[in-house]
């Protein structure tokens, strides 16, 4: 229901004086700078002042380094904030980070969504994992729970149920705003939204909206099937399911009512955590044989809710009352009045995941008393996985994932109490060493690591592609460290590299080779003579499958975020027709002083500059082409570099002219920083060489645009 009237402004009003409350009394002070910059920028523009402003900051800067290379002193104003401390995790491998919205509380009965963020986790990605619980602030608050795993707790309406009603508009705003600034806090610059509630999805879109992250909705159930769930609810997860970029199932029933309706399916079925539960197939010394097979222990461990068929382990229990029967799980939801008559029928409650296995060592089998309802139907049990990592038997109702497990042997299935009693009978009758390595081969197969290795597949085909062209000669230690930085620090989830040789002499063409046998992502291209840098970029480029292109020279190092950063900015701006990073080294504004002299020291200097500039971007004449990126469409149109120019200088100004005769702008972005060791292929040919090569381009190019053409662009 809509507010209008006196309430509506009571409310904003109030709304109102809270966030200047935050800005004036709470806020960082480097927050307090960036937004009051934000606001003089915006106020520039709508005077319709901001090229002046921007031509005097340029200015101003310019002679602030000056000024600081002459008292030899550190640099004063904006840029030495980027002393500031790092943020933890900043020096963390290049892959993309996951924002889960989940349906279980991390600390809960440990399933499928903490499995497969652990692994995430494990696999160097940041989890943030957000809390069912909200709390009435605007920041997203954080508690570590394992390395790399973050419990997120963020801003909504305290005591909101999320299973049987949607978070309010201003709600969702605040969630965003929220994930925003701890997007800036901890530099998420490529990231992933992993849903498994519907009660999320509108944030899910606005996170989308403003950052360019896909959705991906964890399908695990038919949400129809919970007493819990109201229409509300079902019409949301239809929504979910239409709006996600991405919809992965656990088992063909929901892939199969999925499948119309969701722009991309991937079917990721259950698995374990093999290690925990293999431990859990050795029972204790006084449990023999014998003991087994006269008075065995029959076990069940989960959730004993309304899809548990009590009736069904009650009337087991009194065809074998010598069998003993344990059953561990919350009965909150379940009716279990008929077990607590009996005596051998034993509930031990709720347990913790890493006692498992030292509660079912001495079970000799046990059961998946299911009813076949279409919840379970359309189930992947994650306990057939771990009972089987055990090596023990496993008797279960005849669900249609557990069908393939019952063909292959690894486990038997039966519909009622008769049927389970004779199939555990014959399991016990028949085991052997052999059908129990058979078990936990099976599951040591099927467990949560490849899982998410198949879910990331998945997801890193949902980034559109983006191709990296580097031109080497010689100079063997550049290009590996090139090589070393992009595939360690690039969190662009799907790229390629392509490089082209310029028959290098030194062991470079031998060692790209070999990199190539063993990184899928890595292209080479040979030369057998040396081309010319415009006409080897034109190589890579005809060779390349990105939508998104980058020509990166060898003598570089990126940073965490460079390219995601750059993609980013050329996403949101439809105008923009190429943009570059700031740098250490490089012949025009885009240079800025740095607070690192050792490269060693310059990642945690980059994270703390870029976060302190993010989204900031400056209009430029022209990128040094050391390393640009720009869109297939813009490449497209402006066709290829002019390899009129030889072996290098003025090929890039002359692209950037023609970027700009197509109606593009150039920028260069603050928030993506790239050290250049810059010339260190030209330094190869010595100064004469060098001046040689810069003259004799110079003059081609003013042939080509007239000598008025470079004012500005140096």
């Amino acid at each position: 229901m809509n507010e209008h009237g006196p309430v509506a402004f009571g409310k904003t009003f109030f709304d109102f004086l809270r966030r200047v409350r935050y800005w004036l009394l709470y806020a960082p002070a480097d927050k307090r700078r960036e937004r009051a910059r934000r606001l003089a920028k915006h106020t520039c523009r709508t005077l319709g002042l901001y090229p002046l402003a921007s031509w005097s900051l340029r200015r101003v800067r310019r002679l602030n380094r000056g000024l600081a290379r002459f008292t030899d002193k550190p640099p004063t104003g904006p840029q030495s904030e980027a002393s500031l401390p790092p943020m933890p995790d900043e020096d963390r491998p290049g892959v993309y980070d996951v924002i889960c919205l989940p349906v279980i509380l991390w600390d809960s009965r440990f399933q499928r969504p903490q499995q497969l963020m652990r692994q995430c986790a494990e696999g160097g990605h940041r989890v943030f994992y957000a809390s069912l619980g909200f709390h009435g602030g605007v920041e997203a608050e954080l508690s570590r729970v394992r390395p790399r795993v973050y419990e997120m707790t963020l801003p909504g309406t305290p005591g909101a149920s999320v299973y049987q009603e949607l978070p309010s508009d201003d709600d969702v705003t605040r969630m965003a705003e929220a994930v925003d600034r701890l997007r800036r806090q901890r530099r998420i610059t490529s990231a992933v939204v992993v849903v498994q509630l519907p009660f999320w999805n509108a944030l899910a879109e606005r996170l989308r909206e403003m950052f360019g992250w896909p959705i991906v909705y964890d399908c695990m159930d038919d949400h129809s099937g919970f007493s819990t769930n109201c229409d509300t609810m079902l019409q949301a997860e239809d929504r979910t399911i239409t709006e996600a970029d991405l919809v992965v199932v656990t088992s063909d029933v929901l892939h199969e009512r999925v499948r119309g309706k969701a722009r991309r399916t991937a079917l990721v079925r259950n698995a374990c955590d093999y290690d925990h539960f293999a431990d859990g197939g050795r029972p204790s010394a006084e449990k023999d044989r014998k003991t087994m097979s006269s008075h065995p222990t029959i076990g069940f461990y989960g959730a004993i809710a309304e899809w548990f068929d009590s009736d069904l382990v009650a009337d087991l229990a009194e065809l074998r009352p010598e069998w003993k029967f344990e059953l561990i799980g919350n009965t909150f939801t379940g009716d279990v009045s008929r077990l607590k008559k009996l005596p051998n029928v034993s509930l031990l409650g709720e347990k913790p995941y890493q006692d498992l296995p030292r509660l079912v060592a001495d079970w000799d089998c046990f059961i998946i008393p299911f009813q076949r309802i279409p919840l379970t139907e359309a189930t992947n049990p994650v306990k057939a996985y771990e009972m089987l990592a055990t090596g023990k038997p496993v008797v279960a109702v005849d669900l249609p994932e557990l069908r393939p497990m019952a063909d292959d042997g690894l486990l038997s299935l039966a519909d009622d109490a008769g049927g389970f009693a004779a199939a555990i009978s014959r399991a016990l009758a028949d085991d052997s060493d052999k059908e129990i390595e058979r078990r936990r081969e099976f599951a040591a197969c099927n467990t949560w690591e490849n899982r998410c290795t198949a879910l990331d597949r998945a997801v890193r085909k949902l980034f559109p592609p983006a191709s990296i062209i580097i031109v080497t000669f010689n100079n063997l230690a550049l290009n590996q460290g090139c090589l070393q930085s992009i595939f360690g620090k690039t969190d662009w989830p799907n790229f390629e590299v392509l490089v082209v040789d310029n028959a290098s002499s030194d062991g470079t063409a031998q060692w790209l080779l070999q990199e190539a046998a063993h990184e899928p992502r890595l292209r080479v291209i040979l030369n057998t003579d040396n081309r010319g840098f415009s006409a080897a970029n034109n190589q890579g480029l005809r060779a390349a499958h990105g939508e998104h292109l980058c020509l990166l020279n060898n003598d570089t190092v990126v940073t965490r975020g460079w390219l995601s950063t750059l993609i980013g900015h050329l996403r949101k701006t439809p105008e923009l027709g190429m943009i570059g990073p700031v740098s250490n080294m490089v012949g025009n504004e885009a240079k800025i002083p740095v607070g690192y002299a050792e490269i060693a020291k310059m990642p945690p200097w980059a994270a703390a500059h870029c976060r302190q500039h993010d989204g900031e971007t400056v209009p430029i004449i022209m990128l040094g082409f050391f390393c640009v990126v720009l869109c297939r469409e813009v490449y497209e149109k402006v066709g290829e570099l002019d390899e009129q120019f030889g072996t290098g200088y003025f090929e890039d100004t002359d692209y950037c002219c023609r970027v700009r005769r197509q109606g593009y702008e150039l920028r260069y972005a603050l928030d993506a920083f790239v050290h250049h060791w810059q010339g260190a292929s030209f330094r190869l040919l010595g100064d004469d060489g060098f001046t040689e090569i810069y003259q004799n381009n110079q003059q081609l190019f003013e042939a080509k645009w007239g000598s008025d053409a470079m004012a500005g662009a140096y």
